[in-house]
């Protein structure tokens, strides 16, 4: 079963990202971009998903480890992609960057223990990854990581654990956080049998809850001096715990509200016009994430090679931000009818490969 609003979270989270690349990596620009916003989404919506398909195996009496074997495969499978994708797409030396698909491979891979484990104990492990993370950032010096802007890292062993674990774009600390809440939450969220139950409610709560708190630290920070001085800022590298702590919070509200009332109670009429290109657009992510960065990335590097001789010689400014703007929304415009012709003919994308290699 597919929820709309799965689908329309996923698509927006999507088309944030495709925007926020264009823009970051054609004109260096992050002024006005909604930075920040699609990652965690799509985070969060890996482990709602993982919850509905474990749900979808178990109603056809799978295995236990069937389920596990499957899920290692699904794991496995999306850490060698980003491994490829970050030699082929980015650059050779940006093998470990310990980017979104690597991480989403490695919480996939966390999401099998994670099935296993009481409520408490899941709870706590989502508490402490996000309170011990600006801790392991001060312990191993997070900035010394990041002195031109991005991650760079030596190909040792211990550097690359760190990069892994704490330093890289999108480490396991504390970024495991949002697969996981997506996964302890998507039950109580997504019953329509049980729409104000004790568990919905505490999810809510908790939801308001932490977005409030994030709203205090960041009033405080802009309005007092101490609290310039010791309250967390809003950043994403390293993620912050204001940021985090948002980003949590906001993502539990918007798949409640967005589930009420459109999935449940239908208040809310999606056009049929943009709910379709919403499902196709949630239903090709991956490949939409991948092809993105192709179609950007690829003249990139050929122009500054063949200018300069230097394949990232003109990354961040080679146009002002309107053009890089234009660009991603003509992206998205030629995608749209790109992935209608998939459907229509059905030409094998990366969700056909990993269905198959992994079921």
């Amino acid at each position: 079963m597919r929820y709309r609003s799965i689908d329309l979270l996923r698509a927006y989270a999507i088309a944030v990202m495709v925007m926020v690349h264009f823009l970051e990596n054609l004109s260096g620009t992050r002024d006005w971009s909604p930075d920040g916003f699609g990652a965690p989404i799509f985070a969060f919506l890996s482990g709602v998903s993982y919850q509905l398909w474990l749900a979808s195996r178990q109603n056809r009496d799978c295995s236990s480890d069937r389920i596990s074997k499957e899920t290692m495969r699904r794991g496995l499978f999306l850490i060698g992609l980003g491994f490829v994708f970050n030699a082929l797409v980015w650059l050779p030396e940006d093998l470990f960057t310990w980017d979104v698909l690597t991480f989403l491979g490695s919480s996939i891979l966390v999401l099998n223990v994670a099935r296993r484990m009481p409520a408490p104990a899941l709870l706590l492990t989502i508490v402490l990854s996000v309170l011990l993370s600006p801790v392991m950032q001060k312990l191993v010096d997070y900035d010394a990581w990041w002195l031109n802007g991005y991650f760079e890292t030596d190909q040792t062993l211990s550097e690359l654990l760190t990069g892994f674990l704490v330093t890289g774009y999108f480490p396991i600390f504390p970024w495991i956080a949002l697969p996981l809440t997506g996964f302890m939450s998507a039950p109580a969220l997504l019953n329509p049998q049980a729409a104000w139950n004790s568990q919905r409610k505490y999810w809510l709560q908790a939801g308001v809850g932490l977005s409030a708190l994030a709203a205090v630290l960041l009033t405080l920070r802009l309005t007092t001096e101490w609290g310039r001085l010791r309250l967390p800022a809003w950043t994403m590298f390293p993620a912050s715990l204001t940021y985090m702590t948002a980003a949590m919070g906001i993502v539990v509200l918007l798949l409640a509200g967005l589930h009420n009332r459109i999935d449940q109670r239908q208040v809310w009429q999606i056009p049929d016009w943009l709910m379709s290109r919403a499902q196709r657009f949630s239903r090709f992510s991956l490949s939409i994430y991948v092809l993105h960065h192709v179609v950007h990335l690829w003249p990139l590097w050929l122009y500054g090679l063949w200018s300069t001789g230097e394949p990232s010689a003109y990354w961040g400014q080679a146009l002002s931000w309107w053009p890089a703007f234009l660009l991603s929304m003509l992206f998205l415009i030629c995608c749209d009818r790109l992935l209608l012709r998939v459907e229509k003919h059905r030409i094998p994308t990366l969700e056909n490969l990993l269905r198959w290699l992994c079921e």
